[in-house]
């Protein structure tokens, strides 16, 4: 891949929201490089490569349900591409309703997979009334 463009990364944010909408842990992780890093907040260390991601989802696709998402892209430039995501879903153990709103910062090898994902979130209850 020469240069990450909206169309690649319109797809990839598409993948990404289906497979996560799916609570398919497996398609998560294969959007993503073997060794890439992600970091679920952007301070914190983060988890290293396709199978600790892929973990990361499994927990996830177990904890929550209902999942909708939608986003809106904020930049593509070289690599790398911003998007904002929001996303509302209900946490299995306790049946409440969650939202979820965050920044992506998502930068792609040649290969075209994210090989660092760095989000910034905020989590709140949604009033299902």
């Amino acid at each position: 891949m020469k240069s990450l463009t909206l169309d690649i990364f319109t797809s990839w944010l598409d993948t990404y929201g289906k497979a996560s909408q799916e609570n398919d842990a497996r398609a998560s992780s294969e959007l993503f490089a073997s060794d890439a890093r992600y970091y679920e907040t952007p301070f914190d260390e983060p988890m290293i490569g396709r199978e600790a991601i892929y973990q990361y989802w499994l927990e996830g696709a177990q904890a929550l349900k209902d999942k909708q998402s939608t986003y809106e892209v904020y930049s593509v430039k070289d690599h790398l591409g911003i998007a904002r995501w929001h996303s509302q879903f209900t946490v299995v153990q306790n049946g409440i309703r969650m939202g979820l709103d965050c920044l992506f910062l998502v930068a792609f090898d040649e290969d075209g997979l994210c090989s660092e994902f760095r989000e910034w979130w905020h989590v709140h209850t949604v009033d299902v009334h």
